[in-house]
């Protein structure tokens, strides 16, 4: 074989070694972020870290010898709690204590505390949040926590961690939030499981309840006594009122009665007189012939009153036969 031929050959497989080494280089610069995680880029030679982007799930072209840093975008865990299975139930775990949280009240008495802290990190802090922590910030977040959660157990008296479990949740969000912003991370979830307390403060826990339902019993007692005698002074007021009502009535009935009594009085007496009238002019009777005709009438009564007001005489007596006889 010529030696020119050899050239070209040699030629050849050389470039097909670099374009294969360079095809390997090609493909090894890109490089996959998984679901639920985010990742920064450090040079494997340098260990600079690109502090201009941050990469979410995919696969991406990062160059040559660089590589990706990843962190979980999900919430992550921190427990404290005497449950053992709490912890195997979360895909995320940053550090679980298998021991309730020792801390102490304003008095200084000794009380447990069982807390659930879910955090995230803030994307677009991460490049300050790898800077100060690196990749092993778990137990530096996990001892802050514990630190804030304690202090705010401080401020609290016993009574209060039994009877104001809301308001203790209120201030451990509050400064925990605080806390966590400070380095990076953010608060999604605080869940204030159980608060254990000594059975010293258990009795007397047990005490003030006691004596707080026997100060609720009387605070009760004392409303429903001014309550039936506010009821009994209504039922009397309103007793009176119906009486008077009651009286009004009657009274206004008396007068309707009377008068329509009255009336009808008048109205028989004006039609009686009228009758008679008419009468008279029928008969054309004199004045003393038409009484002696009343006379017989009422002679002929029943009524005990037309007997009283006859004061007739032989005369009458006469006048009423002659009258028959006609």
């Amino acid at each position: 074989m010529k030696s020119g031929a050899k050239g070209v050959i040699a030629g050849a497989v050389v470039i097909c070694i670099v374009l294969f080494i360079g095809m390997c280089l090609f493909i090894g610069s890109f490089s996959i972020v998984e679901p639920t995680y985010m990742a920064i880029t450090r040079n494997t030679i340098s260990s600079v870290v690109d502090k201009e982007k941050i990469y979410f799930e995919g696969r991406h072209f990062i160059g040559v010898a660089n590589e990706f840093i990843t962190f979980p975008m999900a919430w992550q865990l921190i427990e404290y709690t005497d449950d053992e299975d709490v912890g195997g139930k979360v895909d995320y775990v940053c550090k679980v204590e298998d021991t309730a949280l020792d801390a102490g009240t304003s008095e200084g008495l000794r009380v447990t505390v069982e807390v659930s802290v879910y955090f995230s990190i803030s994307p677009d802090q991460l490049v300050d949040f790898y800077t100060t922590y690196n990749t092993n910030y778990q137990d530096s977040i996990a001892n802050e926590c514990k630190r804030v959660l304690k202090d705010t157990v401080a401020k609290f008296k016993y009574e209060e961690l039994f009877k104001g479990r809301l308001n203790i949740t209120k201030a451990m969000t509050t400064e925990l939030n605080k806390a966590l912003s400070r380095r990076r991370c953010i608060l999604q979830k605080l869940l204030l499981r159980g608060i254990g307390f000594t059975k010293n403060l258990e009795n007397k826990i047990e005490e003030s309840v006691i004596a707080d339902q026997a100060k609720a019993q009387n605070e009760y007692r004392s409303q429903i006594s001014k309550i039936v005698a506010e009821t009994e002074s209504l039922r009397k007021s309103y007793s009176f009122l119906i009486n008077e009502v009651i009286a009004a009535a009657n009274s206004n009935a008396t007068i309707i009665t009377e008068e329509a009594r009255a009336y009808s009085v008048s109205v028989l007496a004006q039609s009686t007189a009228t009758a008679w009238q008419k009468y008279q002019s029928i008969t054309e009777l004199e004045p003393a012939e038409l009484l002696r005709v009343q006379w017989a009438r009422a002679l002929g009564s029943a009524s005990k009153a037309d007997s009283l007001a006859l004061g007739y005489d032989k005369i009458g007596s006469k006048f009423v036969q002659n009258v028959h006889d006609v």
